[in-house]
Parts: structure tokens; C-alpha cells; sequence
């Protein structure tokens, strides 16, 4: 048996894109919001048969711009980013959400399932100011973004498309917004900058 072939027990490392580090703009739930929204996530997933995966509590957040996945996350691109951020001031907001939908996301692809991300549709108002405002210093900066952003909150993934629905009405304080660096396939989000919201 030649030394590749062992099994030593060790567990294979999880499966990552081929640009793993994705760069994005979000607004977090305070940790008292967490029970809420989790019981939300329960009811809607169940009325839906949303069978896939979850987000855990702590990941629940209002994405608000992507600002790019990278092979290799370089400096000048947190650089453009955070100074998109710096130049952003708004007071703190409320952000409600009536629909839930799916994304078209990720279709099936060489065997893999399609995965599409199952979210709670934020109204418009301030968040979606907000989203505007990055949007432009983001593209004053150089970085791409996108003017028709629909700020949203993903609550699981999973093969099914569910059209938009009525829910009843759900939410909370925006406070901070925040640069964001997903290591996709780990699960992980490392915490670049953070820029408070004034105080309401």
C-alpha cells in the first residue's frame, strides 16, 4: 500500500471556491435579536420546505454591498474599502422586512446540487440609503458596485426557489455597519473595520 493510500484518520479539508475570500459591506443583528429572527428562520423554512442549510444566529446580517471575491485578498483592496466606509455617516435605523424569497444563486453544476440563498427582503428606506451611499464611494474609490442592490437578510440555502411572500412584518436597530471578509468554505467571518451608526 503506498504511504497516499493510508488512512491516518485525518479529515479532509473542506472544499473551497476557487476565489475564496470574498470582501462585503453588512449590517449585524445585536445578539437580543438573535431569538427573534431564529424563531422567524424556524416558521419560514418549515412553511416552505426550506430542507437545506441554516445560518446559524450569529451570521444573520443585511448584506449591504459585495465588494468582490478575490483568489488573494490584496491590501489595496481593503484600503479602497475601508475609506468607501470612513466617508459614510448616517444616524441609526430601523430596517423591517414584509418578504421572503429565493435568490437564483448558484445553479447545478457537474453533480453539485444548486444552491439558492432563501431571504428576508428589507424594505426601502435607510437601508437601502445606506446601500446607495456605499455604493457611491465604493465606486469613487475605484471598486465595483452596484446601484440596484437589494439589501437582504439569507436565512438558509438550499435547491428549492421559493417566489416572494408575505411575512409578517419583522425587525430591528441598525447600529453599525461593517467591512467584511468572508473566508468562503470555512464558515468564517473576520471583522475588517466597523463604523458606528449615530446614536437615534
Amino acid at each position: 500500500m503506498y504511504q497516499g493510500e493510508l488512512d491516518f484518520g485525518i479529515p479532509e479539508p473542506p472544499r473551497r471556491p476557487k476565489k475564496p475570500d470574498r470582501v462585503f459591506f453588512g449590517v449585524f443583528l445585536q445578539a437580543g435579536d438573535y431569538s427573534r429572527f431564529a424563531d422567524c428562520q424556524s416558521r419560514l423554512c418549515d412553511k416552505c420546505g426550506i430542507a437545506g442549510s441554516p445560518l446559524i444566529p450569529e451570521r444573520f446580517h443585511v448584506s449591504q454591498q459585495h465588494v468582490g471575491d478575490y483568489k488573494r485578498l490584496r491590501s489595496k483592496i481593503i484600503f479602497a474599502a475601508t475609506r468607501s466606509g470612513q466617508r459614510v455617516v448616517m444616524p441609526a435605523f430601523e430596517i423591517t422586512f414584509r418578504h421572503a424569497r429565493s435568490f437564483p444563486g448558484r445553479p447545478a453544476t457537474r453533480g453539485r446540487p444548486a444552491k439558492h440563498p432563501f431571504v428576508l427582503v428589507a424594505d426601502d428606506g435607510p437601508v437601502c440609503e445606506l446601500s446607495g451611499n456605499l455604493c457611491a464611494e465604493m465606486l469613487r474609490e475605484g471598486l465595483k458596485a452596484s446601484d440596484g442592490f437589494v439589501p437582504h437578510l439569507t436565512l438558509a440555502y438550499d435547491q428549492k426557489l421559493i417566489p416572494q411572500l408575505p411575512i409578517e412584518p419583522i425587525s430591528f436597530v441598525a447600529r453599525e455597519f461593517i467591512l467584511v471578509h468572508s473566508l468562503r468554505g470555512l464558515t468564517q467571518y473576520d471583522f475588517l473595520e466597523r463604523w458606528p451608526l449615530i446614536a437615534m
